[in-house]
This record gives C-alpha cells, structure tokens and sequence, in this order.
C-alpha cells in the first residue's frame, strides 16, 4: 500500500528522471506522479470491499485525504460509494456498499473486475486510468450494477493544484434499482466521498454560492465545494460537480467538526431511479491545492475545468 513514503516503495524511482505525468500498474494500484513526484494512488486489489484513492496530495507532497481511520474504518480515501441501493420495489432491504460491517443480505461489496484496468496517457500533460467494477450483494453475490470508472489527471495553469477528473458510469444489469439517500438523514452523506487527515479537522469550508462554515454549506445545492485545513501552511481541496451531471448542481455534505469530510451526493436530498439498462453518468473534478486560494480563484478553477472537460 501507498504511504508518505512512497517515492521508496513504487514504481515511481524508476520515472524520476522523466517529465510530466506519468501512470504505472502494479499489483492492485496505480500510481501517477509528476516529474518523479508522487500524485495519487488508486487501489483496487481483491482483498478490499471497494476500489478508492489513497492517497492524494498537493503538489508539496502533503495528503489531503486518508484511509480507515479507527472511528469510521470505511472512510478511504477518495471513495465513490453508495449505502442505499435496492432493486426496485424492495427498498425496505436496501444494500449498503458504503459501509463494511453487517449483516450479508444488506451488506455489498464493489469488486474491481480482474484484468479491466488499463491507462491511456495524452503526452506527458494527462493520463488516464480506467476500471469495471461490479456492485455485489455479498449474501448471495447478486450482480446490482455495473460500473465503468475513469480517473484522469491533467496539468494545470499553476503549480500549486494536483487535479484529477473522476468519472463513473452505473447500468442497473438486469432489474431496476433504486439509489436512496442515507437512512434518517436530511442530507445524504454518499456519493464522492473524501476523507480528511487528522490535521485537517476544523477547517474551513465555502462553496460557489458564497456560503461559509458547515452550517452553511451542509445541504447546499451548489456547482462546487472548498475545504481549508487549518494547519499551516495551508493546503486543502475543492470538489467540482460536472453542469452535465444528473441534478446539477449537486447537494454538498460536509463535516469539519470532529473530523474532516465532503461528499458531492447525487442523492443528497431524494431517492434516484436507476432503470435497467439506462446509465447514469457521473463526472466530477477534486482539486489538491498548497495556499490559501480565494472563493473567486476556485470559480476560476472550476470554470477552466469544465472547459477542459466538455
């Protein structure tokens, strides 16, 4: 597994003297780093309940996110997730793939298909990486959805930004499935997740509409969403929701209290139908920045980004 100290422990010494962005397969992980400089890792072995990226950092090497905490185990990472999925009709006994403990008819697991990952690289300014996953109900491995996964990173207009595009295709294979929102909660915490490091707890977070603090933003509808470690010296992250997107702009959760966390959740409000056969396309950008950047520098971010990704 990825650490702090990876640069010792990859594939990457062996890309340190070659430029730009760089992506390596290994057992159950790609790597990617810039000019020999680690960038992220996405970690997709069979021993794990699901696929996710950890770590990821700035560009000055510091992560904003971490994997398993003892008081949530589940939180890893950078994590495309649901806990509410349940073919149509049965939703009193949803399956929860968000997270790993519990019964096995309501528990599921998002497995990486074996021999479906493969990058494709556009010079040394962007790479790619793409997976297939399959989301099973862990009882009695019912197939629920399927789902093509794409995780570019490309160069940015400034060194102080890591950027990486996430993108997700779900198909309900063969019934209609309904994604719920979280049980008991008036703002749904699954969707993309990201899980903060203990020293980002108490940070700042703001969003496109101008609303600040977690009181504020927890719920609101809005194109993009910013965190702000309070450690010195800053660093923190900004997720971007696609205007093509189902619902955009997408509902925020987000914790700063206690411990560091946001989530762009289509679901964040209401149940989402899935019919058969008909996908769902997801596509979102999540920012790593070094700096205190400003609401109007994010907005600049997120529109050079979505220009960047028509």
């Amino acid at each position: 597994m990825l650490t702090l100290v990876l640069t010792a422990c990859c594939a990457a010494p062996m890309q340190a003297q070659e430029d730009g962005l760089r992506i390596a397969l290994e057992d159950g992980r790609a790597v990617v780093t810039r000019d020999g400089e680690a960038v992220l890792e996405y970690q997709f072995g069979a021993d794990l309940p699901k696929p996710f990226v950890q770590p990821l950092l700035t560009p000055s090497g510091r992560p904003v996110t971490m994997a398993s905490p003892p008081d949530h185990v589940h939180h890893r990472g950078l994590m495309f997730a649901l806990g509410n999925v349940a073919f149509a009709g049965e939703e009193a006994q949803y399956v929860v793939f968000w997270g790993e403990a519990g019964a096995p008819e309501r528990l599921g697991r998002i497995v990486h298909v074996p021999g479906s990952e493969g990058i494709e690289a556009g010079g040394t300014d962007r790479v790619t990486l793409r997976a297939r996953n399959e989301w099973r109900r862990q009882s009695d491995q019912a197939l629920m959805l399927t789902e093509n996964r794409r995780i570019t990173v490309r160069e940015t207009t400034d060194p102080s930004r890591n950027l990486l595009t996430w993108e997700t295709e779900l198909v309900a294979p063969t019934r209609d499935v309904v994604l719920g929102p979280t049980e008991g909660r008036e703002v749904s915490y699954y969707g993309l997740g990201l899980r903060t490091p203990p020293d980002m707890t108490g940070g700042a977070v703001f969003d496109a509409n101008g609303k600040t603090g977690e009181a504020e933003v927890l719920g609101d509808d809005a194109p993009w969403c910013a965190y702000l470690g309070p450690s010195e010296p800053k660093r923190g992250f900004a997720m971007f929701d696609h205007p093509a997107n189902r619902r955009h702009p997408t509902g925020w959760f987000v914790m700063s209290a206690g411990f560091g966390y946001m989530t762009a959740s289509v679901v964040c409000h209401e149940p989402l139908p899935l019919p058969t056969g008909k996908p769902l396309r997801l596509r979102y950008g999540v920012c790593a920045f070094d700096g205190e950047p400003t609401a109007e520098e994010v907005e600049q971010w997120y529109r050079e980004w979505v220009a960047a990704e028509p």
